[in-house]
């Protein structure tokens, strides 16, 4: 009888093995099928409409910042600002950023990450966090205060929809069962938190451009000429 038991659960353990096997073994089938559908890229190209906005932009906080230059303001709070939206040019179009994107090729969900990764690293956590969310404070100087309500806005907006991006992208980029319909959906999701992440580039350009159009707004006249 005890030989008979022992036999039994034997053959329990080996069906138990072998299910587990199967089990796991399936699992590990559509996990290397789920990995091969999130490696399917997004291409971007040179065309894209956020692209080439955010670089007109760049172009036009360049113009401004050398505009300024030229003017030799004495207004310190003025050349204050300045000097912050120079560093803040600096981030915007440094390597990793939506300045320097790769077009004409393709991305995959680990790219786009990076790129808003990149985004709250250097553009919230440097330009922002740094260097303008001074514009927060009560005290904040009188040639600011009627855009700082308009800054403050933006970068909550800003900070969330690039928050959610990258949570997307970590949710859809974890194992499990996948069909032909969800991978069609995760592609969909990727190329949508594309959007999401570089239209927060163009919305911190923004910002940035508004700030260089009102310190050449306050800055006082050039005193020289004889006025008639």
């Amino acid at each position: 009888m005890k030989r008979f038991i022992k036999e039994y659960l034997k053959v329990i353990s080996y069906a138990a093995l072998g299910l587990i096997f199967i089990v796991a073994s399936f699992y590990l089938v559509m996990n290397y099928y789920h990995y091969e559908e999130l490696k399917r890229p997004l291409y971007i190209s040179s065309g894209d409409v956020n692209y080439l906005n955010y670089q007109e932009k760049l172009n036009e906080i360049n113009n401004n910042l050398n505009e300024f230059r030229n003017k030799n303001s004495t207004n310190d709070n003025l050349k204050t600002m300045y000097n912050k939206l120079l560093t803040c040019q600096t981030v915007l179009q440094s390597d990793g950023t939506l300045a320097n994107l790769p077009v004409n090729t393709y991305f995959n969900s680990h790219d786009i990450y990076q790129l808003g990764s990149k985004f709250q690293t250097d553009v919230l956590n440097v330009c922002w966090a740094l260097h303008l969310s001074y514009l927060t404070e009560e005290e904040v100087a009188s040639e600011f205060q009627d855009v700082a309500p308009y800054v403050i806005s933006s970068i909550n907006t800003i900070n969330n929809q690039v928050n959610f991006a990258l949570a997307e992208i970590q949710n859809n980029s974890s194992y499990f069962y996948t069909t032909n319909i969800t991978s069609s959906t995760i592609r969909n999701y990727l190329s949508a938190d594309y959007t999401m992440i570089s239209n927060a580039y163009n919305e911190f350009a923004d910002i940035i451009l508004n700030l260089s159009e009102t310190i050449n707004k306050e800055v006082e006249p050039i005193s020289g000429g004889n006025n008639d």
